[in-house]
């Protein structure tokens, strides 16, 4: 058997098997909560740890929360407050499980190397750098103390170099494979150091998630995550991670979209204004917080839809006021609606949209002068027809491709 291992392998890692179970705590812990929820940071006891220390340490902890309802913070702890007494009990039982414990050990401080360990001290410093660095860049964004922006991005950028480079260090996956052997359990026998690792990347990733619902951190969503991206270990989990939201927000796009038709096939123009502005543009903009995780091609059809959608608003409240002259506000809100399709657009759009968006300005823009009649029904007859031609051209293709998918 190779040394680095505690049993033998078949496959791809358990971590990542489907239907295995065996190393659950990775998705236990999953969230902003992976440092807080630790076994080692609630309890308060060094990594190592083994059998009767962790049963005295409970009884003396056990007699202290029989009188108070909270344990008090470890002053050296890079998390802010105490821990409840259920949660402490919590988490004393994930000692009962070597294959979970040993996922708490990863991810909590590890001290000098003890005589048998065998690594670096560079790699047990710079390890607990990394989980400081990470923790107190969750506790920051949660809150905890008054960190600034700035200072909560070095914290994250601290974080992710950590992680980044300890992971491609073979004296860590060496760590991981020591301590199966020390923990000596037949639980670990089915897994390997590479195991622990497979998994523990997708982990460490895994509070952005729950972070990318936060309006505040938002913005800096992409910056941050970039940071991680640069590390072979973490460059392909964002886009899988994110799915999702993604999928979510595009949905909530098109419901959007779709409640502004109805109102405009229905004359309800100012409620089809509203649907675009309350909820098809916020809902796109915030689509763009994720543009780094979202593929091409996907970003663009959904930019094509709502463009399209911009658009073809425009050209039907500009009908509807063929013969009724519209209001100073009317009207600015037609030129919006063309110029922020227009911005939308992806290339293939622009040419289709810009010409609507010209014959608007130049009909209500801020300068605008009034025409007759007649130069009003041409001029709108243009754009009738040329609303037809993008519907042709950038529409029905799209229709088309998606009656076909489904």
């Amino acid at each position: 058997m190779d040394n680095t291992t505690a049993g033998g392998r078949m496959g791809e890692p358990s971590a990542v098997r489907p239907g295995t179970g065996n190393l659950s705590r990775f998705a236990d812990l999953a969230g902003t909560r992976l440092y807080r929820d630790n076994a080692f940071a609630v309890t308060g006891l060094p990594v190592d740890a083994r059998g009767r220390a962790v049963r005295q340490h409970r009884q003396r902890l056990e007699a202290r929360l029989a009188v108070q309802d909270t344990l008090p913070a470890d002053p050296e702890s890079p998390l802010a407050g105490g821990h409840r007494r259920d949660e402490v009990r919590a988490a004393f039982e994930e000692f009962q499980d070597p294959r979970r414990r040993l996922v708490d050990e990863l991810l909590w401080r590890w001290g000098e190397p003890g005589p048998d360990c065998g690594c670096p001290p560079s790699v047990h410093e710079e390890h607990d750098d990394a989980v400081r660095f990470h923790a107190m860049a969750l506790e920051a964004e949660a809150g905890g103390g008054h960190t600034s922006t700035d200072g909560r991005d070095n914290l994250w950028r601290g974080a992710a170099g950590g992680w980044g480079l300890l992971l491609e260090r073979p004296e860590f996956r060496h760590h991981i494979a020591h301590r199966i052997m020390v923990l000596d359990d037949p639980r670990l026998g089915e897994h390997s150091a590479d195991d622990f690792l497979a998994a523990l990347p997708r982990l460490l990733v895994s509070p952005f998630r729950e972070l990318a619902a936060d309006p505040e951190f938002r913005p800096r969503l992409a910056g941050v995550c970039a940071g991680w991206a640069e590390h072979e270990a973490f460059a392909g989990l964002f886009a899988e991670l994110f799915e999702e939201t993604v999928e979510e927000t595009v949905e909530e796009i098109s419901d959007g979209l779709l409640s502004a038709k109805r109102h405009q096939e229905a004359g309800r123009y100012g409620d089809a204004v509203l649907a675009m502005r309350r909820q098809v543009l916020p809902t796109f903009e915030r689509l763009g917080d994720f543009r780094a995780f979202i593929s091409d091609w996907r970003y663009e059809e959904v930019a094509h839809i709502v463009a399209v959608g911009l658009n073809n608003l425009a050209v039907a409240l500009a009908d509807h006021h063929l013969y009724k002259r519209p209001s100073a506000k009317q009207r600015q809100t037609m030129v919006e609606l063309t110029e922020a399709a227009y911005e939308i657009a992806p290339d293939r759009d622009v040419a289709g949209i810009e010409a609507n968006w010209d014959a608007i300005h130049s009909q209500f823009g801020e300068y605008a002068r009034s025409v007759d009649a007649g130069g009003i029904s041409d001029l709108w007859g243009g754009l009738r027809l040329s609303c037809f031609l993008v519907f042709l051209v950038m529409v029905l293709p799209a229709l088309i491709a998606y009656w076909v998918n489904s």
